[in-house]
């Protein structure tokens, strides 16, 4: 009996031990791995594609290659409206027309003003002919009195000749008195007539000078009524082409995608830009472009006639091929936003317009759109996951390769703290050692598709390299030992190859 209760007593003891003893390996156990702070990465492999497609990414909208903006150069009321959406129109044909009134009235009154100034101006003109034919005459009576003045010069010598003759012969006695003062009296004559010839030489002289003064005058009053003619010539004009802008043609053959009118609004002239201005829109829908903006970082890697696939928002089933023809040289400056010379660290965009090789007619101005421009295409290249790479500030040997702090002496490290090494920013990725170290490696990369980048230079095929997770990628260090995650696991069963 005794027996029995010892046996019951030591399985007792047994069971009590085993099941304390089992608890203190499970703690031993949760506190020894507990403990382990060596971070959880996903692992990959430096592999070679077959294929990598380097692509860059713009959002935009469709738009016809030729669209005009219909805006009117005249204020009034719009009398007549002969087309509406979506109508196809030819160059030349009548759109609208505004109300002329007002124009046509000022048309008449610039070209009344024009014929009353050409009036003016032919009044001039016949009088400066007037004039100058009296200057001819008047020439001509000059040399007709230089005649008669040589005429009467020479019948004053004939009688002062006669008179001396006579006043000796009346002095001898030999004639009568009478006789002597008839010769004096015909000497003072011609004396008059000569002073009268003089006086007509200088009244004609006079006369011409004046005459071709007043002709001068008169020839400055037609070069300014020619002018005048000429600002009212440029008036008539003006009015002209605002009357002809009354009525409104579509300068292109296409269709009306836009009209914000309606017959008997009142149109406003059109200022820079002024959208409000537009009455509507006419666009030649047979060449069809994504115009789209690209990001500065991107924008280096576009060529033109580089492969497009376009992606519209309605026709989400469809993926339309097109090429770029066209990138911006400038960032697009937003509305109120003022470009800054040197610049600025705000982001910028490049306009890039890429043409639809074969659009289809529903297509739509002003549709939204993706684009995935190929920048580039290569065969059998050795690539990794994109997230796998980051960037590192690191001491570089002589060679250009990592010096890892891990590996250095006790020697180098009291020396390192004396005199701080010299550290470059390089991207890399971090190499998986078999001893599941991490260590960080230098790689040179080429293009970038869309989930891979190809590697050029520091890492081969079939290198094990850290994949993840970013927030892990981010704080890793060189040199540090990390655990394998099992390839789906998630969790607290993540950890796995040690």
């Amino acid at each position: 009996m005794n027996s029995k209760k010892n046996g019951k007593k030591k399985l007792v003891w047994w069971i009590t031990g085993g099941s304390v003893l089992l608890i203190v390996v499970i703690i031993i156990l949760f506190v020894a791995f507990g403990k382990d702070s060596r971070p959880i990465v996903e692992a990959g492999k430096a592999e070679k594609m077959e294929k990598l497609t380097a692509i860059v990414t713009a959002s935009g909208e469709i738009k016809p290659k030729v669209y005009v903006n219909l805006q009117s150069e005249i204020a009034g009321v719009i009398t007549d409206l002969y087309v509406k959406e979506g109508d196809r129109v030819a160059k030349g044909d009548i759109l609208l027309k505004i109300d002329p009134i007002q124009t046509e009235a000022d048309t008449r009154a610039a070209e009344f003003q024009l014929r009353s100034t050409e009036e003016d101006a032919r009044n001039t003109q016949r009088q400066i002919e007037t004039s100058k034919m009296n200057v001819k005459i008047s020439e001509a009576n000059l040399a007709s009195a230089f005649a008669d003045l040589e005429q009467t010069k020479a019948t004053l010598e004939m009688e002062a000749d006669s008179f001396k003759r006579k006043q000796t012969l009346h002095e001898d006695n030999l004639i009568s008195k009478d006789e002597y003062d008839l010769a004096r009296s015909q000497y003072k004559v011609a004396q008059t007539r000569v002073d009268a010839a003089k006086a007509r030489i200088d009244e004609l002289k006079t006369r011409i000078e004046v005459s071709k003064v007043g002709i001068q005058q008169m020839e400055d009053n037609y070069r300014s009524a020619q002018a005048r003619v000429g600002q009212f010539q440029s008036m008539v004009t003006r009015a002209r082409d605002l009357l002809s802008k009354t009525i409104l043609t579509s300068p292109i053959t296409g269709v009306i995608t836009s009209l914000v009118v309606e017959k008997g609004e009142r149109a406003v002239p059109g200022t820079l830009n002024n959208p409000a201005a537009t009455l509507m829109t006419s666009a030649d829908l047979s060449v069809i472009e994504a115009e789209v903006k690209v990001d500065e970082t991107d924008i280096i890697h576009l060529r033109l006639n580089q492969p497009v696939a376009v992606k519209v928002d309605a026709l989400p089933d469809q993926s339309l091929k097109a090429h770029v023809t066209e990138i911006g040289n400038s960032a697009i400056i937003q509305p109120g936003q003022q470009e800054v010379v040197g610049g600025s660290e705000q982001a910028k965009d490049f306009k890039v317009v890429a043409q639809l090789d074969n659009p289809p007619a529903s297509l739509r101005p002003g549709l939204s759109t993706t684009v995935d421009i190929t920048t580039a295409v290569k065969n059998d290249v050795l690539a990794i996951p994109l997230q796998a790479l980051v960037m590192r500030e690191v001491e570089l040997n002589p060679v250009g390769g990592v010096v890892h702090e891990w590996q250095k002496s006790d020697k180098d490290k009291a020396a390192a703290t004396k005199k701080k090494p010299k550290l470059v920013e390089k991207q890399g990725v971090f190499l998986l050692a078999k001893d599941n170290r991490a260590v960080f490696t230098i790689a040179e990369t080429g293009i970038t598709g869309e989930t891979n980048i190809e590697v050029i230079k520091g890492l081969k095929e079939g290198d094990e390299i850290v994949t993840g997770s970013f927030k892990t990628l981010r704080t890793l260090k060189d040199g540090d030992f990390v655990v394998k995650k099992k390839a789906g696991a998630k969790g607290p069963d993540a950890k796995a190859e040690e």
